[in-house]
């Protein structure tokens, strides 16, 4: 996947799937923790603003468009079980272009075998082990990293770390692909404000400070479930969000979705085009969202 000029590679970004968990749920033992809050939360509301008919929607707008590769940001799940992961498995063997993935908050909502969740998904995350990320995927002159920020937490909570370890590796493979178009991957955006406290990502400013320091072509994220354009703290470097791809919602900016990313060669570096698509079932399809940048050589 050389980037060209003239010949962009086009990436699709899409996150927070939620996908319906299994019908009828598993055996009681399994929600004897924090599961069970988030059963009745799903029960009581989340089942009827999260749509099947939404997602399905979006991945095939995606696949219509037939993009290079596409970015999943993690949340394909609603309580983590082996069996969402199976599903969603199944879900992601019906996208048409290579995908690839990293974990979100719902799919480690509390501690489990990884062999019977995480490794589910190995095909669309480098053959990745739990205590391997960050993963590097490389085509041509684009270089794609996934970090994995989701971690067990306490009822009322979903946040996130990626830890020391982590944060090492990911500093050793932006400084081996600088000469790249680098992309990275997280589920937890390295940034306050953009998701509440109990929300975020608990190491950002050190997450953000490796970023920094090594720089970066762009960062995309989910969790917030927002359609958003910022910057990693410090830096130039995009930050770039995207709304739930099954969720109903009254607010613009929250209407189920997905980013298109072109990616270009120029004489001083990279063109990224960033266009945003949204859909609602009253709607249908807009266009919310159409920005141009460009990275120079040293940045990306």
């Amino acid at each position: 996947m050389t980037l060209n000029k003239d010949s962009p590679v086009v990436l699709a970004h899409l996150s927070d799937v939620h996908l319906p968990p299994p019908s009828p749920l598993p055996s009681w033992r399994h929600f004897t923790n924090k599961r069970a809050l988030s059963v009745a939360s799903w029960k009581r509301h989340r089942v009827h603003h999260h749509l099947p008919a939404l997602s399905d929607a979006i991945r095939e707008d995606i696949n219509k468009a037939r993009p290079d590769l596409i970015l999943n940001t993690g949340d394909l799940t609603n309580f983590g079980l082996s069996e969402e992961f199976s599903n969603a498995a199944a879900w992601l063997r019906t996208m048409e272009a290579p995908c690839l993935v990293v974990p979100g908050n719902h799919d480690a909502m509390i501690r489990e075998s990884w062999q019977q969740t995480g490794a589910c998904w190995s095909p669309w995350m480098q053959a990745c082990e739990e205590n391997a990320f960050p993963y590097l995927h490389e085509q041509g002159d684009l270089a794609i990293i996934g970090l994995n920020s989701a971690i067990p937490s306490l009822p009322f909570m979903a946040c996130g770390r990626i830890g020391k370890a982590q944060r090492a590796r990911l500093a050793d493979l932006l400084a081996a692909t600088r000469d790249r178009c680098r992309v990275v991957m997280i589920h937890h955006p390295p940034r306050g404000r953009l998701v509440p406290w109990r929300k975020s990502l608990l190491d950002l400013k050190a997450v953000a400070a490796v970023i920094a320091r090594h720089g970066a072509a762009m960062v995309l994220h989910g969790h917030s479930h927002d359609a958003t354009l910022s910057t990693v703290p410090g830096t130039s470097i995009p930050l770039i969000g995207v709304a739930s791809a099954s969720l109903h919602s009254t607010k613009p900016w929250r209407h189920s979705g997905w980013n298109r990313i072109a990616i270009e060669r120029r004489d001083s570096g990279w063109e990224v085009d960033l266009t945003t698509r949204q859909f609602t079932q009253a709607l249908g399809w807009r266009y919310s969202r159409h920005r141009t940048w460009l990275i120079r050589d040293g940045q990306g």
